[in-house]
């Protein structure tokens, strides 16, 4: 079973790269679990997106969601 886990973020270059370290490493200790971890940024000004595309286990969508609110981005096709 895939787990998909949605994370909204707006300026978070302070604790996203730590963030996403503990996330992977709180689900990775889960026996049999597949995931993702989708991040929806929303317009951040700083270098959030920046540092997640920055990330090798993250790989980013062509598409850009930014400046969208959570519930639309969750509601793409």
């Amino acid at each position: 079973m895939l787990i998909s886990v949605i994370v909204p973020c707006y300026n978070e270059e302070q604790v996203i790269v730590e963030t996403n370290r503990q996330l992977i490493a709180t689900l990775a200790a889960l026996d049999d679990l597949d995931f993702e971890i989708v991040y929806i940024d929303d317009g951040s000004s700083d270098k959030t997106v920046d540092l997640l595309r920055a990330i090798p286990e993250v790989q980013t969508n062509a598409r850009e969601w930014c400046g969208w609110r959570v519930t639309s981005a969750i509601n793409l096709p």
